[in-house]
Parts: C-alpha cells; structure tokens; sequence
C-alpha cells in the first residue's frame, strides 16, 4: 500500500482535526502535534473542529467525524490508544483523555524521533517530508496501571505527560489527562488515629508490646472494634473531601520496624497472625474491612496498604480484596544484583525471600503494586550503580503480573543526585512496554543530554561504575568507603569526565558534564585526611558548585 505523504516541499493538504465537543486535554494534544510537527518539518498543519465541513484528508485526534469507537480498544485499559490509518485519514484515539495525548507522544516519537529525556532536553529529527504507511496500524497498552518515577526530574508534568508517566507526585493537570491520583500514598496509620490525640485516654487503641500498650513507635491494635470504626470515619471523611483522589492508603506506619518490635501482639490480634503465619494477617484482615465497607458507595476507590518489614510475608488464609492495593517493599534487598539473580546465588539471602513474597502475593493478590528504590539515601552524590538491575527487575514484576511501579529515587527539593536525570528517563520508559534494551536507552539520552562528541566517555564512566559493582553488594544507606570505590576507579572516573569536558562543544553540555563531576568530587572529598592541604579550601569550592547546580 502506498505511503500518505503528510507534509513534503512546505505543502500540506491535512488538517488536524477534534470534536467540537472536545475538552482542554484534547485541544492541547491537537496543539503539540502541530507544534512538534512544525519545530521537525518548518510547516503547520492546521487545527479545527469537526464543526467544520471535511476540506481534505485529516489527522483525528481524540472521537471526532464518525471515528467514535473501535474493537481494537474494548478489552484494553483506560490508558490503551491506537493509531491507525483508515483510508486518506490518520486516527489517533484513546480510551480517555489521557490515552489520546499519549497517543499523540507516540505518533511523534515514531514519525519524527521526538524524545523528551528531561525537562531542558528535548530532540526531533529536521525533515523536509513526513509520510505514514498507508497500512500503519498500532495499539498499544500498558501492563503496569501505575507507574511513579520518584525523582525530582520526573516531577515536572510535561516531562511525566511525554514520557507516558501517570505519577501521583507529578505536577499533572486536566490538560495532561489527569493521573492517578492518591490522596496519601505512604504510611498512614498515625493519620487516622493519631496517638498524641488518643493515647492518653484509650491507650487500648495501640499496639501491645510485651505486656504493655506503647505510644512511641506504635502501630494500631487492629482488632480493636472503635479503632476500625474510628478509621472507616476518617477514610470515608478523606474520601468525601477529596473527590479527585481514587486510592487512600491504611498503611502501617514506619518506624524501622525490621530493628523493632511494633505491630500489636494483643492475643486477639496475635492470633490472627498466627493463624496466617505472618503480622500481615492482621494487617490485610483490617484492610479488608475498610474497603469492603465503603464497595458499595465508592465502587471506583481503592485502598492501598503495604507489605513492608514485619509485614511483608503472605498471609496464609486472608486473601486482599478486589479493591485492594498490596504494595510490596524491596529495602532489605541489595541493587548490585537482581532480584532473581541474588535469590539463586543464596536461598537465604533478603532478596531470595524478598523474590518468595513477591511470588506469593502474586498469587492472591488482585492488584500487586511494588515500591523499588534506585538511590542511595545516605549519600545523594555517590555513585549508585544499579541500571541494569534496574531494567531485569522491572522486567521480573512484569513477569509476576505486578500492576504499578513506584521507583524511589532523589526526591529532595535540590536534586542533583547520581544520574538522576538518566534513572529518571530510563525508568519511565522501562516502565512501559515498548521500551528498547536498557543499553539503548542510556545511549540516546547520553548523546542528547551531555553532547554526542563527549558521549563515550560519559558512558564508560557510567559502565565503569555498573561493572565496579560486581562481587559487592550495594544496600541504600552505604558510604564512601565501600570497596567498589578503589583508587583506580576514581581516578578513572576523573579522567573519563575531563576528557568529556574537553569535547562539549557548547556551555549546555559543559554544565551538565561538570555536575556529573560533583558525584566523583564529592567521594574525592570525604575520602581525604583530615590534615591534607587546603582541604578546607577545596571544600569551600564545592559547596560553591553546588550552589551554583541549585544543590541544596
């Protein structure tokens, strides 16, 4: 079948087109389809609505003319779109607003190379002519329902929007198609009864701990009949308050319960945890409770509860409800290695049963969700080589039916952590499902964000990293006397980075290389005896670098 030709010598006979009815989301998609068409080709395409009269073949975005429905979509998600060729038309529809701008994204990334890798840097290909297959056909989906890259970089909206981000943290509107929005996504049980309030006057609410209820660092006891009804008031008060919000969390609080005994061990709520062979028994009972009391007014609302520390084993005779999200938290594991790949190296490893327990609650749980962590928390700048566990694992909770990914990264107001913005754009395209290999994806982003001349050594600094990495384990909390920070491989990362410095041919790509250098700078720094010279002077030099990166 011959190709459509869209736009070639300056000409076109297309209009992009909406329904007249359309809404804010699908007016700006039909917008950045012309912008982006226009910054590639040097032509605009106009846009109407379908109050118009057809003057000529047309690019439909969204339900407009009689294209209103397809069977290609019925069985897909809200988020699933398609682009198709039907006759002289090119369709782009979705099964919500949100799917239509994806689709939109989509069309410009296979047409005219369009990438976002962050909130500064954007490519396209210059074309003189645009022209489509005139059988191309496309539908796509999306095996993870929610996906959070948790980083600074992957708040800013048109970065999450373009790269196909639904990020409860991301600054998304009505113009991007919304997202899904939580009303609170973390630990929650202190926010629904909180001891400072309650303990004083019913001290039965909270956690029994070897013989006496506690307030500090406690849970809730949640066997106890008021504190059920006292937290089903206040999530339905939450849930009235906040109609945008879909998901609201009854999550056990944090108090670095893997040091610490915290959940009850009253003999009723011990029993329920016996009875299921792990405190998750009576976290998911309770959970249960809540959401099956509020099915029948919020059909659409989910709860959200963890499997974290003490709570993270299976329990054995309560099964999560439809409307329930179990999220399941990896902290103890290491990032040097895959999940999959520590579990058959050492069976009694954290993340052998970490990989069990995802297994497991695979098997019951309707909607799976996982919080991974792509960080190190204790040192932002350190090197914290983990991209290709980073891909292997997201392609393992594909495997186990997960439906949505929070990826935890530097989330602090100053950023600037290690590749920050790399980790940002590799995991939301990971978490897709038409990402490329992990290798390839790193490469576009180095060559776009810090220059295609210093682009090799860039990335053998950043290989130089993930293959330092091997026979160490890598845990979230390291410093910088971890052995994989030898010597040699710091001055290896000086010179690899200089030499990228030397080839920047332009003061965009410098700044971004001297950042980098802030990350191996920093681990020159700390490592530096206490009576070296000028030491407080070189110090003094990096605060300003810093600051001069916006670090905080």
């Amino acid at each position: 079948m011959e190709n459509l030709i869209i736009i070639a010598n300056q000409k076109t006979n297309y209009h992009i087109v909406h329904s007249k009815y359309s809404g804010e989301c699908i007016r700006y998609a039909c917008e950045e389809l012309q912008k982006y068409l226009y910054k590639s080709l040097n032509y605009p395409i106009p846009i109407f609505s379908d109050k118009c009269a057809k003057r000529g073949p047309e690019i439909i975005v969204g339900h407009a003319r009689e294209y209103s429905a397809f069977n290609e979509l019925n069985d897909k998600s809200n988020e699933a779109f398609m682009i198709k060729v039907i006759n002289e038309d090119i369709v782009i529809t979705g099964n919500s607003d949100r799917a239509v701008i994806y689709g939109v994204y989509k069309f410009l990334e296979e047409f005219i190379n369009f990438r976002c890798f962050s909130y500064d840097c954007e490519t396209y290909t210059k074309l003189s002519s645009l022209s489509i297959p005139g059988d191309y056909a496309l539908v796509q989906d999306f095996t993870f329902e929610y996906r959070e890259v948790y980083f600074k970089d992957a708040f800013d909206a048109s970065f999450a929007s373009k790269n196909m981000l639904n990020s409860n943290l991301a600054k998304l509107g009505p113009v991007h198609g919304g997202k899904v929005k939580w009303y609170n996504f973390h630990h929650s049980f202190s926010d629904l009864i909180n001891p400072n309030e309650y303990f004083d006057t019913h001290p039965e609410y909270f956690s029994y701990i070897d013989g006496k209820r506690i307030k500090e660092h406690t849970e809730l006891c949640l066997s106890n009949e008021d504190v059920f009804n006292l937290c089903l008031k206040k999530v339905r008060t939450w849930i009235k308050e906040n109609p945008e919000c879909k998901i609201f969390s009854v999550a056990q609080d944090e108090w670095m319960g893997h040091f610490i005994k915290m959940a009850c061990e009253c003999d009723s709520c011990k029993k329920i945890d016996e009875d299921n062979g792990s405190q998750s028994g009576s976290i998911i009972t309770f959970v249960n409770k809540i959401a099956n009391a509020i099915k029948k007014d919020y059909p659409d609302i989910l709860i959200h509860t963890f499997a974290y520390q003490y709570s993270r084993k299976t329990p054995t005779n309560v099964v999560p409800l439809e409307n329930v999200i179990v999220r399941l938290c990896n902290i103890e594991c290491s990032w040097s290695r895959s999940i999959e790949e520590s579990a058959l190296m050492d069976d009694q490893s954290e993340s052998a049963k970490f990989y069990n327990d995802l297994v497991n609650w695979s098997k019951i749980t309707n909607r799976l969700y996982i919080w991974d962590y792509s960080v190190n928390f204790r040192n932002y700048l350190l090197p914290f080589p983990n991209l290709r566990v980073l891909e292997k694992n997201i392609n393992l909770y594909k495997k186990h039916g997960v439906k949505g990914v929070l990826m935890q990264g530097n989330f602090s107001h100053g950023g600037g952590g290690y590749l920050d913005e790399l980790k940002s754009y590799v995991t939301a395209r990971l978490l897709r499902d038409d990402s490329p290999t992990l290798d390839a994806l790193v490469k576009e982003f180095v060559c776009a964000y810090y220059g295609k001349y210093s682009a090799k050594y860039v990335l053998d600094y950043i290989y130089l990293w993930e293959d330092q990495v091997k026979g160490h384990d890598l845990w979230l909390y390291d410093d910088a006397d971890h052995l994989m920070f030898t010597e040699s491989a710091i001055n290896k990362s000086f010179d690899l980075l200089n030499q990228a410095l030397k080839y920047a041919n332009n003061d965009t790509y410098i700044k971004r290389i001297n950042k980098l250098l802030l990350g191996i700078e920093y681990l020159y720094l700390v490592r530096l005896d206490m009576d070296t010279p000028n030491r407080n002077l070189l110090i003094d030099n990096f605060k300003q670098k810093l600051l001069d990166h916006n670090i905080t």
